[in-house]
């Protein structure tokens, strides 16, 4: 399996370095330009290094970088066309693994991505695997493809459908209040209104679910939410 790396990069010249230094026959580089294509592109990608520009980040006041570290594990590393003391703190309280600032090589900036990637393959065999989820006759959750099939038709969930449903499959039976979903689905520390941001989510969701006629999740009273694992019986 490739390895893929995301670099995030307004200078499409150093981009182009660093993806020559850094490609092989085994690993993937992703080329993106501005926060939202970050965005996307981690939600569809297990990235085993993050590249990103120190003046990418700082654009949404590093809100991306702090949302990368709280949902990924993956390695990132900053590059910078300055050598500032308070930029490096304010990017490594943020989340950064790495920083360096300006003025860099090439060989440095390689060296430090390959270390990062290094260390983060060394550790992934101990972490958690996800397995492919089956529930019911017809119901498969992918984890790692994100894809959600139900009679081998592709649901098409947005990201946090994806997740709420991932998280329901991956307990079967517990129950989950709306704070909890929440507290694992999204990257912010709180909402305006918890139970009506969960309770969208969850509707939009099993309006996707509800091709078949099955009910897939189930209401506890006073309670929150659990998948039922066999629908068919019911």
């Amino acid at each position: 399996m490739k390895k893929a790396i995301m670099i995030i990069n307004s200078n499409p010249n150093m981009a182009e370095k660093i993806r020559f230094n850094l490609s092989s026959p085994d690993t993937e580089i992703i080329g993106t330009s501005s926060v939202a294509e970050a965005l996307d592109n981690l939600a569809k990608k297990e990235l085993c290094l993050i590249i990103l520009d120190a003046a990418i980040s700082a654009e949404d006041d590093h809100r991306l970088l702090t949302a990368i570290r709280k949902s990924k594990t993956t390695p990132i590393l900053i590059l910078s066309s300055q050598s500032c003391h308070v930029e490096r703190l304010r990017v490594l309280q943020a989340g950064a693994h790495a920083y360096i600032g300006h003025p860099y090589s090439m060989e440095e900036c390689l060296a430090q991505a390959q270390a990062l990637m290094q260390l983060y393959c060394e550790l992934k065999p101990q972490q958690e695997v996800c397995y492919t989820l089956a529930i019911g006759k017809d119901l498969v959750v992918d984890p790692l493809s994100r894809q959600a099939l139900l009679n081998g038709k592709d649901l098409r969930l947005t990201r946090k459908e994806f997740d709420l449903l991932f998280c329901l499959a991956s307990n079967p039976g517990q129950v989950f209040s709306r704070e909890q979903l929440y507290n694992h689905v999204w990257d912010e520390h709180s909402a305006y209104n918890v139970d009506e941001v969960v309770k969208a989510q969850i509707k939009t969701l099993r309006q996707k679910l509800s091709m078949t006629g099955n009910e897939y999740i189930k209401n506890v009273w006073g309670i929150g939410y659990r998948l039922h694992t066999e629908p068919d019986d019911e």
